[in-house]
């Protein structure tokens, strides 16, 4: 059966000696693994439409639990080019890409993790220095996949709490946190922010103006969590952080 969706590719792998494995982010089957016949070839009709970083419309041959479903057609919307070109810009959606991948399922239909995802390409286009969309990002998707920290409250008793405990997943207060682990302070500017932008759109983002204080304790905030919850450690994030040091 002949399917059409657009995706976003996250990354593609060689799989014997020409063809790809690519892996996309769909509107309506999720993350989703195809495979293409002979990409590598020169003169393969697919181009340059399957490099990640590329928003096409794809159409596939395949039945429902079949393996990997073949690619049939990939026609560009958007290459998103100018992020290649930027080191910054590169590494954050890099890291976007990766935290998807860790967190989404394959083939589980999610409606709002593509416009996220597409979002934060189109941003990062524009303001490829402003690591409050990376942050927004992960922030949502978390959320999405049912992992976002709780902040500001005591999930206990609902006093209010500022110490985040890392092996529960949000704040508690002194009363009920006991013997809880590790944990990390956050100011009300921090708790602040962090609710407001569960709440929000992406729309908001471009107008926020955060302190470099607040920024970091929201990026501290959700990277730990990412770290105790998700993976031990993102490979882009550490790598990342290994090219700062040089």
């Amino acid at each position: 059966m002949l399917k059409k969706t657009k995706g976003i590719v996250l990354r593609n792998r060689p799989h014997h000696d020409a063809d790809l494995i690519v892996t996309y982010l769909t509107p309506c089957s999720g993350v989703l693994s195809l495979y293409a016949k002979s990409p590598r070839k020169v003169g393969s009709r697919f181009g340059s439409s399957l490099e990640p970083l590329t928003y096409a419309r794809i159409g596939y041959f395949g039945k429902e639990h079949t393996a990997l479903p073949r690619l049939t057609q990939s026609d560009i919307v958007r290459p998103f080019n100018m992020l290649r070109e930027s080191t910054t810009a590169f590494l954050r959606i890099s890291e976007a890409f990766e935290l998807t991948l860790k967190l989404l399922p394959e083939r589980e239909p999610n409606r709002k993790a593509f416009p996220l995802l597409l979002n934060l390409l189109a941003s990062l286009e524009q303001e490829p220095e402003n690591p409050l969309h990376l942050t927004f990002y992960k922030l949502k998707l978390l959320s999405i996949a049912g992992y976002a920290p709780r902040v500001g409250v005591c999930p206990r008793c609902g006093k209010p709490a500022g110490r985040f405990y890392f092996s529960e997943g949000s704040t508690l207060c002194s009363g009920c946190a006991g013997f809880s682990g590790g944990f990390m302070e956050l100011s009300p500017p921090v708790q602040r922010v962090y609710n407001y932008l569960l709440r929000t759109g992406p729309e908001t983002v471009k107008r926020l103006r955060l302190s470099a204080e607040v920024l970091a304790g929201l990026e501290a905030l959700i990277s730990s969590h990412i770290n105790y919850t998700v993976v031990d450690r993102l490979n882009t994030r550490e790598f990342a952080e290994g090219l700062k040091s040089l």
